[in-house]
């Protein structure tokens, strides 16, 4: 896992020089194994244990830091404009089981352009390519605070609805990686009223990705039953960050955090 320590300094003010934090945190379980670029450009090279989910990402690290050190940690608190009432947009759970949180946000007159420098400068840097504000801003999250995050074309959801289903034996799925995927009833979707949009915890559906003509958006933040993800992920041959992190146990009080930091770094 690449980490900027300049972003971890963001959450704890540390005294030490970038050397000397590599080698405390190295000390402490997050080994750092590799060192690259100076000042603000540094990148560390992490090896994050399968059993630390909740270290991998930059607030979990900085956790680690503020712990290392006894600094405080600064809080992640999203600031959000006044939202207008809200339009009646139905979530159904027909597997609360394997998805017993499903957090969402609707966006409306949304202006797709690219993001602001310092974030995409900072994807870029741990290699991430910055494609628009509102994909940006759930890699952004995802590196951030660890938490997987999908957006969707709200005008491209049908029925007006999303629901959390097994797939049906002989739907199929165009993933974002532009596949047609054959789903059977082993499979966990997010679906709107007459298809699926999404393998759960996987990936996005290719037909309501962002675009630069996308408007409106529904952010999504769930979490999702890791044994489930593990066997769609080998099923399907898709190895992505986010399955990754679900597979391994997401943390499951964070989805509102993550919905909102995602809407905030957009708006």
């Amino acid at each position: 896992m690449k980490l900027s320590p300049q972003w971890l300094r963001e959450f704890v003010d540390l005294k030490v020089d970038n050397r000397r934090l590599a080698e405390d945190l190295t000390n402490a379980g997050v080994a750092v194994e590799g060192i690259a670029g100076d000042g603000d450009q540094t990148v560390f090279d992490a090896e994050i244990t399968p059993n630390r989910p909740d270290a991998m990402n930059h607030y979990g690290v900085a956790r680690e830091a503020s712990a290392i050190y006894n600094v405080p940690l600064k809080p992640i608190q999203p600031k959000l404009p006044k939202a207008k009432p809200a339009a009646d947009f139905p979530i159904e759970v027909q597997e609360p089981e394997l998805c017993p949180r499903f957090t969402a946000r609707v966006i409306r007159g949304l202006s797709i352009k690219p993001s602001p420098a310092n974030i995409a400068n900072r994807l870029a840097l741990l290699g991430s390519r910055p494609i628009s504000n509102a994909v940006d801003a759930s890699n952004y999250t995802l590196l951030e605070i660890g938490k997987p995050t999908h957006a969707f074309d709200l005008d491209l959801l049908e029925g007006g609805r999303i629901i959390v289903r097994r797939a049906k034996t002989g739907e199929t799925l165009k993933t974002l990686d532009g596949v047609e995927r054959k789903l059977t009833s082993e499979d966990l979707v997010v679906a709107d009223a007459r298809k699926p949009v999404g393998l759960a915890g996987v990936m996005g559906g290719f037909d309501t990705m962002i675009t630069d003509k996308t408007r409106n958006i529904l952010i999504e933040s769930a979490w999702w039953d890791p044994v489930t993800i593990r066997k769609m992920s080998k099923r399907h041959g898709i190895h992505t960050d986010a399955s990754h992190i679900f597979e391994r146990g997401a943390d499951f009080e964070s989805t509102i955090l993550s919905c909102d930091r995602v809407a905030e770094l957009i708006l």
